[in-house]
């Protein structure tokens, strides 16, 4: 049945009789063709991709060999200063605000900073200049609020 279905569809479309053989020939052609341009392209792909991994890698090398060599001349030619503990410790706080409040934000910050395993500093505290009216601010914010 397969057969006749082949032929009649082959005799309709162009007018000759092509055989079952010649038109599974023509598929399997073409299929072939297909796969081994794919298979050249993934090889031809994965080749260019090593060579540019390569080239990154040594650009990279090359990188963190200045870099080292940077940090030893660096730490050659000047030895660190030590920064005074009190000029870190102590943040610049704006007038009327009290100590109890500084120490406050100072320990929050630490906590925050300790979850994080980073030592955060408190440099500054100023107090904040409101350009709005609250309910202002709040109208604002609920109704440019995304969908």
């Amino acid at each position: 049945m397969y057969y006749n279905t082949a032929q009649l569809l082959s005799s309709k479309l162009s007018g000759k009789d092509y055989t079952a053989t010649d038109i599974a020939s023509v598929v399997i052609t073409g299929l072939s063709v297909v796969f081994i341009g794919l298979i050249l392209l993934v090889l031809f792909v994965t080749i260019y991709g090593g060579i540019f991994n390569k080239a990154n890698k040594k650009k990279k090398e090359k990188e963190e060999a200045a870099k080292k060599a940077a940090e030893a001349e660096k730490a050659k030619a000047q030895p660190p200063k030590p920064a005074p503990a009190a000029a870190v410790n102590a943040p610049a706080v704006e007038d009327g605000i009290e100590e109890e409040i500084v120490a406050v934000i100072a320990a929050a910050v630490a906590a925050m900073g300790a979850q994080s395993g980073k030592k955060l500093v408190v440099k500054s505290v100023k107090r904040s200049v409101s350009q709005r009216d609250p309910w202002a601010a709040a109208g604002l914010v609920d109704n440019t609020r995304p969908f």
